[in-house]
């Protein structure tokens, strides 16, 4: 069975050139924890709500007498995105994207196209899901 049975399609996405505070709205609004990036029709790099804490925590660690509303207002989301992904395509077997998650450490793996335009995701949950309940 491949990937394309399990994934989610209707995917949020989000320009490398929007705002910190931009990317906490969404994620915040939102029953997932997981943004792609798109520049130009293409996936360019990744953010989760991880990798928004972690933020967080390095400005209240660093705070450098900037207040966090100009924190959130002038870092962007390129400025903390994740450009180095493990990505898939459609026809990927589901055992596929679930060894690579695991073998990776991973919470989720962008789906795309030979043009890097972006087709899906699929995350551990949806993985999860597919092993106990087929």
């Amino acid at each position: 069975m491949m990937i394309n049975t399990i994934m989610t399609t209707n995917v949020s996405t989000i320009s490398p050139l929007s705002t910190f505070r931009q990317a906490k709205d969404m994620l915040d609004a939102a029953a997932f924890h997981h943004l792609l990036v798109e520049q130009d029709g293409q996936l360019v790099g990744i953010i989760c709500d991880q990798d928004l804490a972690e933020t967080i925590a390095q400005h209240t660690l660093n705070n450098n007498d900037m207040s966090y509303e100009d924190f959130e207002s002038t870092v962007r989301v390129a400025d903390i995105m994740t450009v180095e992904m493990w990505i898939i395509d459609r026809d990927t077997p589901i055992d596929t994207a679930a060894i690579l998650i695991l073998e990776n450490n991973i919470s989720c793996l962008p789906i795309v196209d030979a043009k890097m335009a972006i087709e899906g995701i699929v995350t551990w949950k949806d993985l999860l899901k597919h092993f106990v309940y087929r």
